[in-house]
């Protein structure tokens, strides 16, 4: 088992929503907001927003290889140390066809 490193003030952490678009509807976003500020301010953490995280609940449903393609984004960027899902939830496993184990 490969035990990642604690996180630290500056890391950078990558923001993904793996199954529910939810934090990119406009009535869900202000949790977003809320939990990057924190992440930042109390944490101490860079939060980078991966490019399809925020397409919203319609646009995520559809593209499941959107979201799987920000997963591994963030798992291929070397300056990226943590990743924090806006949600998780059952969609998730549509992922697994677009997954590159090789990477993981």
């Amino acid at each position: 088992m490969i035990k990642p490193k604690k996180l630290k003030r500056g890391d950078a952490v990558a923001i993904v929503s793996l199954s529910s678009g939810t934090a990119g509807d406009e009535a869900f976003r202000h949790r977003y907001e809320q939990g990057k500020k924190r992440l930042e301010e109390v944490f101490g953490l860079k939060t980078v927003t991966m490019p399809n995280a925020l397409k919203g609940s319609e646009y995520l449903a559809k593209h499941p290889e959107a979201r799987a393609k920000d997963f591994m984004d963030a798992l291929k960027d070397k300056n990226i140390k943590g990743i924090i899902c806006n949600i998780g939830g059952a969609d998730t496993i549509r992922l697994l066809p677009y997954i590159d184990f090789d990477v993981i």
